[in-house]
């Protein structure tokens, strides 16, 4: 099959690898990046969770084959951009290709209004990568899940939903399927949203880590934006992570800190989200304007809002 990827970042990279190695990827870029990247060979440091424990630190080569206009239809067209950048993607992506297929890869907030004025119901679905990293150079250093998340927003998309998730199976790679992937967004953004502002003081992990009081109130940051969730409908019951997070501090923080300390998936996950500070940031902002409209207590989220203003 013919899969286009948006861009050359950690998550179309590390997908762009995967799937490689059944089907014909190609990478759409800008077109001051087409003469550095086409035909462009990297090296990659991956923990790839698809292989059995002994055999999972691998390394590798891979090749960009990249575009900066589409010419044709493709079997799947892969957005993994921030969600700031979702709408001006989709309106470039559905000019030039109107009957491709999309995968969506991307966190959300409220974004599903603008994608359904773009994009037809029965040609998109939704998804969250299982996997993560960042660059050194022409290394990419991540790791590389056995899973991720898929989901059909509308009945519409089932056809499209069962198609993905088989060409991902071939791949070694088997999606859990979310029953509301706009819920499982949510909750995975304001579970990372308040950390991701509490990473602005240090853009470190480590760092931030050592700040015990920081950590906690990102923590109850988060306890604050479960509610605010639960406001829009979220049944909170659905999600162990919200059961994990109501855990008491004193116990929460050693289990958080020395998971990012020790866990080598959660080094490469933690140098990913360094990365990422702006579009948690963005989303942050957003979640909290919604909670305000909405009533919702939201003081330790407060508290990481003067942390952005100054």
């Amino acid at each position: 099959m013919n899969i286009l990827i948006v861009g050359t970042g950690v998550i179309g990279t590390l997908y762009g690898c995967a799937l490689s190695e059944k089907h014909n990827v190609f990478h759409c870029v800008r077109k001051g990046k087409i003469d550095s990247y086409n035909e462009k060979r990297i090296s990659y440091d991956f923990i790839d969770e698809r292989n059995d424990k002994h055999h999972q630190n691998t390394t590798g080569r891979y090749i960009y084959h990249c575009i900066t206009e589409i010419h044709k239809d493709y079997d799947l067209i892969i957005v993994p951009v921030k969600s700031y950048q979702l709408q001006e993607a989709l309106h470039t992506l559905i000019q030039q290709s109107p009957n491709s297929n999309y995968l969506l890869f991307t966190l959300d907030w409220d974004s599903r209004g603008m994608i359904d004025s773009i994009l037809n119901k029965k040609q998109y679905i939704m998804g969250y990568a299982g996997g993560g990293g960042t660059f050194n150079g022409d290394l990419l250093w991540a790791n590389l899940g056995n899973d991720l998340m898929l989901g059909a927003v509308y009945p519409e998309q089932i056809p499209l939903l069962q198609f993905v998730t088989d060409l991902f199976k071939d791949c070694r790679i088997n999606p859990q399927i979310a029953e509301n992937p706009f819920h499982w967004l949510w909750i995975h953004n304001v579970g990372s949203a308040p950390l991701g502002v509490a990473l602005t003081k240090y853009k470190d992990m480590p760092r931030l880590l050592n700040d015990k009081s920081l950590v906690k109130t990102s923590f109850r940051a988060i306890r604050e934006c479960y509610k605010i969730c639960e406001k829009r409908g979220v049944n909170l019951k659905d999600y162990d992570e919200v059961s994990m997070m109501s855990l008491p501090l004193f116990l929460l923080y050693p289990l958080f800190k020395r998971n990012f300390t020790k866990n080598p998936i959660m080094k490469r996950y933690s140098a990913h989200a360094v990365d990422a500070i702006d579009e948690m940031v963005n989303n942050f902002k957003a979640i909290y304007e919604t909670g305000s409209a909405l009533g919702v207590d939201m003081p330790n989220m407060k508290v990481l809002m003067d942390i952005i203003s100054r």
